[in-house]
């Protein structure tokens, strides 16, 4: 069992690294999120590596605005302070309300694929030519002749797990990471989906199980995710909550938020800010 807790950027780096140090006595992996407009994700996570000795992993990336060759080398890095029984894990996902309010969105589940293949044959040493991979090198402004390699890896340790909710998605998951995150807060995968007595129709592991029939990868991880707000002041808490909740209502598809009790009143307003750009 992996046990890990997952951080939000929205304190300052050097809070941010105390919250992990104190952290790291419980859980062996520290995560942290990865909003675009938070706090910059692969220097905090350097940050807690060299600290803590914790294991370490993003929760969740994503291909539209990130360079696979920038994160696989950040991953790559990542891993060189990681003690034994430790490990980094890249967690990638096709991007939420911050990241779709900033850019298009095109061919997400395809781009979030290329994007891992890339970084695993960049672990692995390989050389890649950016051409064998149309999304990104169209999204990215790549030269399709271009070939790039890490001669400094040593084949890092680096777990690739994909967080989402679709069948779609999570098919690809099977087929290509290393494991899944669920977490409470889609609300395909929340306590509400559970409790509707419909848990199997929703939350589309079985899309998950047809694309494991077809992985090459043996060692497949599952995490489930319990989102807590947690303070010695009751509004603070809240108010916190709210920013998390603020990111689910304006990437969900109204279907999967319509199965869990909310209508389009009750999140319409949120989801015009955010895509205006008025942020969380």
């Amino acid at each position: 069992m992996i046990k890990g807790i997952q951080l939000h950027g929205w304190a300052d780096g050097p809070q941010m690294v105390e919250v992990a140090e104190i952290a790291a006595r419980s859980f062996e992996t520290v995560w942290l999120s990865d909003q675009l407009q938070s706090r910059g994700v692969a220097v905090l996570l350097g940050a807690i590596a060299a600290r803590t000795g914790a294991g370490v992993g993003t929760a969740v990336t994503f291909p539209f605005g990130r360079n696979p060759l920038e994160m696989a080398s950040s991953m790559a890095t990542l891993a060189e302070f990681m003690p034994e029984g430790r490990r980094v894990s890249m967690g990638i996902g096709t991007g939420g309300g911050l990241v779709s309010a900033l850019m298009s969105l095109q061919n997400p589940i395809e781009r979030v694929a290329e994007f891992i293949a890339m970084c695993r044959l960049l672990w692995q040493g390989d050389a890649i030519r950016m051409g064998d991979y149309p999304q990104i090198c169209a999204g990215l402004g790549l030269r399709e002749d271009a070939r790039a390699s890490f001669s400094w890896t040593s084949k890092p340790d680096v777990r690739v797990v994909v967080a989402g909710a679709g069948p779609k998605v999570l098919e690809m998951a099977g087929e290509l990471a290393d494991g899944v995150i669920c977490a409470s807060n889609f609300p395909a995968h929340s306590l509400a989906a559970f409790r509707s007595g419909q848990f199997d129709a929703v939350s589309n592991l079985d899309s998950l199980d047809r694309g494991r029939q077809r992985s090459q990868r043996g060692e497949f991880t599952r995490i489930y995710s319990v989102n807590l707000s947690v303070s010695a002041d009751r509004d603070s808490a809240c108010a916190a909550a709210r920013r998390q909740a603020t990111l689910i209502v304006s990437q969900q598809p109204p279907e999967n938020l319509h199965r869990v009790g909310f209508e389009p009143s009750d999140y319409a307003a949120t989801r015009a800010a955010l895509k205006a750009g008025d942020g969380v």
